[in-house]
């Protein structure tokens, strides 16, 4: 007599070739792949946040008439290890996402394209909001994503003011002095004393000449410092005693 389906799968039952499973282990098989799947996408709209932090609260670099010094440091300072994450995380989401049926039963790139542009979306638009600004900031400050240093910028606290240097204090407690001059940019307002500065620039001997200095505003969540300007001069003046002779 010949062996149905049926038949087949249950001498396969018998053998142990096939493992019968519970609902239960079935369901919380998928909860679980669905946990971490929406962890995941959490994890992807929080980083696309901190990187469109960092582009919004480093936009002088382009913007604010630093010329090549700006532009160099923007692409020496860009968060790549979050970009790095960010794709990594990408790509793991994929693999689990495969081991769902619906994934068949609906345009697989279609959906993988609506969870990316959704959490690049999500990001951005969490950079908007009061709350995403404060953690972005708070979180942002810990990673020190406002503060850099390499071949065309300097930042830390500022310790002195004389007429038109300006000394500070970087994270590793090294004296950095600045040497300003009438064609310097302050398109945050001018520094005060115990400010948390970055200028761009460049380096003559052991003085960092400043292109361009951004002052960082602890009161204002979104990082954006009083007086931008949109045109790349001095923003309304902060009391200062830096003097552009």
């Amino acid at each position: 007599m010949k062996k149905t389906i049926a038949d087949i799968i249950t001498d396969k039952i018998k053998k142990g070739d096939i493992t019968m499973r519970s609902k239960f282990s079935i369901w919380a098989e998928k909860l679980g792949l669905n946990g971490v799947m929406m962890m995941l996408i959490g994890f992807l709209i929080i980083i696309a946040g901190f990187i469109f932090y960092w582009i919004k609260s480093n936009n002088d670099l382009l913007f604010s008439g630093y010329g090549r010094y700006g532009l160099f440091s923007f692409v020496q300072s860009f968060p790549y290890t979050l970009s790095i994450i960010f794709i990594a995380l990408f790509l793991f989401l994929i693999t689990i996402f495969r081991k769902f049926d619906f994934s068949y039963k609906k345009p697989f790139l279609m959906i993988l394209i609506f969870i990316l542009v959704g959490a690049l979306v999500m990001g951005w638009v969490s950079t908007k909001q009061s709350i995403g600004q404060r953690f972005y900031q708070q979180k942002g400050r810990m990673l020190h994503m406002g503060e850099m240093n390499n071949t065309n910028t300097v930042s830390g606290i500022v310790t002195l003011i004389n007429q038109s240097i300006v000394t500070i204090r970087d994270e590793n407690n090294k004296q950095i002095i600045i040497q300003t001059g009438s064609t310097t940019h302050f398109p945050f307002g001018k520094p005060m004393v115990n400010d948390l500065i970055r200028s761009v620039g460049y380096w003559n001997g052991t003085v960092f000449h400043a292109i361009g200095i951004r002052t960082f505003d602890d009161t204002d969540p979104s990082t954006l410092g009083p007086g931008m300007m949109r045109g790349g001069g001095q923003g309304r003046g902060r009391n200062s005693s830096i003097s552009n002779e």
